[in-house]
């Protein structure tokens, strides 16, 4: 259960996420973004139980998907921070793609383990 939430919150996030960042309304925006942070509560409440039950088997694993999620998440805010201001360097966008695509290809690596 735990497992399926956080990656149907991934899923979700991702698409938050991506409509979000293209949006032209600052309201707009920022109504994507609310509804992100909801989506990074419940994806770190499960990462945690997820974390908790499988650090045992893996941990050096388990710690590197926990740091690369909590970069995720804060690569996702500073897009956001820099869509509003209107200064949107796509460097942010590439490095936000290839950190979040490592962490859910390290996510499923644990997940099928």
């Amino acid at each position: 259960m735990w497992l399926a939430l956080h990656f149907w919150t991934w899923i979700i996030l991702t698409i938050l996420v991506i409509l979000g960042l293209t949006r032209h309304s600052e309201k707009r925006i920022t109504q994507f973004l609310l509804i992100a942070r909801i989506a990074y509560l419940v994806m770190i409440i499960s990462g945690v139980v997820l974390s908790i039950r499988t650090f045992v088997h893996a941990p050096f694993l388990i710690s590197l998907k926990f740091l690369l999620g909590i970069a995720t998440i804060a690569l996702i805010e500073i897009s956001f921070g820099r869509k509003m201001e209107r200064d949107t360097p796509h460097i942010v966008y590439w490095i936000l793609g290839v950190v979040a695509l490592i962490t859910v290809g390290l996510g499923l690596t644990l997940a099928f383990k």
